[in-house]
């Protein structure tokens, strides 16, 4: 009686799509709750079944509204694999079921998918949110150095792509600073976004490849006051200086471009914001724009500036930092004013005034009147 329960509601299931080809296929194993358990094997092991699994569980999810009276779905006793119905939709191999023509067939293990919930912080590093994390931060607030944490952590988005760290941090800096975009983003709101943030790049290259130094600098200097120093131009004691500059005001933040590996992550390049500074250890609060990968962290300052020196292969420069604030700002030019090799080329400022009303929604591109000079920056 169960099996003609069990056959009977699984005949009610859609086929497959009759685009699928039998070596990619395979069958489509029904058990769980209300039929939503759903494995594709994988014989020639293509990464195409993984987007056809993901089309198949959304299929089995809308037939079974209108199958949630079902024996299956009310009746434990007959769904044999309901209690492992949370792994196994991760799961690497495809299941036979019960009473199914498909029971005998050799089922061939698929590729295992990839995945990860954040990583591990090095042991050097302090996690914002740990105890001693939110010690540093209330020492250094009550110190006077995190006078535009509240700025940024009011304006703090993760990156919506894995290689978008640049302008996902320039999209936070410049919400931070109030700094009107001059173009809708959604609906009537003029907002920064990082998707609405590019350089020369095509989309796909900068999904792939993220932007470079001197591409973060020429698109940052359309929209602010900027200056860029490279690892190699501002000594140990230049960059804290600079840091405790920033720290202690609310119209000017910075920006790191430094490496991962030498801090003992995972990964190379990146770019993030720093929210505060703790004089007594020395420590900076770095405001990781990958939230998915690693939580806002302390870093010793002497380790953030050696970060700072790796070269970065595609261009064979050293890494760096950006100091950014308002075009209209006044800040103390003896202490940011850039040296000659990290200024703008002219005309890689864009004037806001000039885009016609009735050019939006438009996606914002470096370069003003010399629409290449990000990619022909050195």
């Amino acid at each position: 009686m169960a099996a003609t329960q069990k056959n009977s509601a699984l005949s009610n299931v859609p086929p497959l799509p009759a685009a699928l080809s039998e070596e990619q296929s395979c069958y489509l194993h029904l058990c769980a709750d209300r039929l939503c358990n759903t494995h594709l094997c994988d014989p020639v092991g293509t990464s195409e079944p993984l987007r056809l699994k993901e089309k198949m569980v959304s299929a089995c999810k809308l037939s079974s509204r209108t199958a949630s009276s079902s024996p299956l779905a009310a009746s434990p006793e007959l769904t044999p694999c309901r209690a492992q119905s949370v792994r196994s939709m991760s799961s690497t191999a495809s299941l036979p079921v019960a009473d199914s023509p498909a029971a005998s067939t050799p089922v061939a293990e698929a590729p295992t998918a990839l995945s990860y919930y954040r990583r591990e912080l090095p042991a050097d590093l302090v996690s914002f949110t740990s105890a001693a994390g939110r010690k540093l931060f209330k020492e250094s607030l009550n110190e006077g150095y995190a006078e535009g944490y509240f700025n940024l952590a009011g304006n703090f988005t993760v990156q919506s792509e894995p290689a978008y760290c640049g302008p996902s941090s320039l999209a936070m800096v410049l919400n931070a600073l109030e700094v009107d975009p001059g173009r809708t983003w959604k609906g009537v709101w003029r907002w920064y976004s990082d998707e609405l943030l590019e350089s020369c790049r095509t989309e796909s290259d900068l999904k792939a490849n993220g932007i470079t130094f001197d591409q973060f600098m020429c698109l940052a200097s359309s929209h602010a006051r900027v200056v860029a120093k490279r690892g190699a131009q501002a000594t140990r004691e230049e960059f804290l200086r600079d840091l405790m500059y920033v720290t202690q005001r609310d119209d000017v933040f910075m920006v790191l471009s430094f490496s991962r590996r030498v801090l003992g992550q995972t990964g190379d390049g990146h770019f993030s914001p720093i929210g505060a500074y703790h004089p007594e250890s020395r420590m900076a609060l770095v405001l990781d724009s990958a939230r998915y990968k690693y939580p806002s962290w302390f870093g010793d300052v002497d380790m953030l500036y050696d970060s700072l020196q790796p070269v970065d292969k595609e261009t064979g420069l050293p890494r760096g930092y950006f100091l950014v604030s308002r075009m209209d700002s006044s800040l103390d030019l003896n202490l940011l004013e850039p040296s000659a090799s990290s200024r703008p080329e002219d005309g890689a400022t864009v004037d806001l005034s000039e885009r016609p009303s009735g050019a939006f929604p438009i996606k914002i591109s470096c370069g003003g009147k010399k629409p290449n000079s990000c990619c022909s920056a050195k």
